[in-house]
């Protein structure tokens, strides 16, 4: 398992993403959390000419936080293939659980994965 603080500021909050009209911790926030934490996870596993991309996440979002709160994200590996790796999180805010779910990201060459835009 391994964790990672992230504290709740305006700009992660779903009035200033635009995913609602309170200022709380946004849901896509908390996506993007959850991703920080397992894309660091595997980089440092990586080559300078690889990375991770994510391709799936379910997540369950049970408890607002407000700004200025501390969340911890908590990823434990579930499973890895030859180039997938998939995750279970959950995050709290304090003691108290605000979300749960699980994470897949996919091993990619960047270059190769970059000439997909042309």
């Amino acid at each position: 398992m391994i964790q990672k603080d992230f504290i709740v500021t305006k700009e992660l909050t779903a009035a200033t993403i635009g995913s609602g009209g309170l200022a709380v911790l946004a849901t896509p926030a908390v996506v993007q959390m959850v991703e920080n934490t397992c894309y660091e996870y595997l980089q440092q596993k990586l080559n300078e000419q690889q990375t991770t991309v994510g391709t799936k996440i379910e997540l369950r979002h049970v408890k607002p936080s407000k700004m200025g709160a501390v969340i911890t994200v908590e990823v434990s590996l579930l499973k890895q293939d030859f180039k997938k790796a998939t995750f279970a999180f959950s995050c709290r805010d304090n003691e108290n659980l605000i979300a749960t779910g699980t994470h897949t990201r996919v091993q990619v060459n960047c270059e190769k994965f970059l000439s997909q835009l042309d």
